[in-house]
């Protein structure tokens, strides 16, 4: 898991996933659209590569976030406005799942309890791998309404074609 602002480069996370440049660069080049809610929805970045859900979500509190993990799809939760917290958990730990792995959806849920929790705040963001089971939608103490978002879902096993 990382968690940073979009404020500081980006570019030294470029080398951890051939793709991380263009999703930076797309989150980049249409901050002004992620803030109407006229741009909610999903959008394609580049084909099944990149895609990205921006939407404004009701936080929970934190007994009532699950754990969720995915095999194909990084996330990069960027949080455009609004403040929210995320549970983590290493998945290898995890062993309670709630059901069998959802293939169609990329997605498996865990009844195990985060281990740490982390908050993003507006301009920041956080980036879960496959080995990171994460809680999202965690309201923060003290913290009341919703959050913004736009989810930048990477494919792990994507090459970049500018390389």
């Amino acid at each position: 898991m990382i968690h940073d602002s979009l404020g500081r480069s980006a570019e030294k996370y470029y080398s951890l996933h051939p793709l991380f440049r263009t999703a930076f660069e797309y989150i980049d080049s249409h901050l002004h659209e992620l803030t109407d809610a006229s741009f909610d929805g999903k959008h394609t970045v580049q084909g099944d590569d990149i895609f990205v859900m921006v939407g404004s979500h009701q936080l929970r509190r934190p007994e009532e976030a699950a754990l969720e993990a995915h095999d194909r799809y990084i996330d990069l939760q960027v949080m455009i406005s609004g403040t929210e917290s995320f549970g983590w958990a290493q998945r290898a730990a995890c062993t309670e799942p709630r059901g069998a792995f959802d293939t169609a959806n990329d997605i498996i849920f865990y009844n195990d309890r985060p281990t740490s929790t982390v908050t993003a705040l507006a301009g920041e963001f956080v980036i879960f791998f496959p080995e990171d089971a994460h809680a999202p939608l965690i309201r923060p103490e003290g913290v009341n309404g919703g959050s913004r978002k736009a989810i930048v879902k990477i494919r792990v096993d994507a090459e970049s074609s500018s390389l």
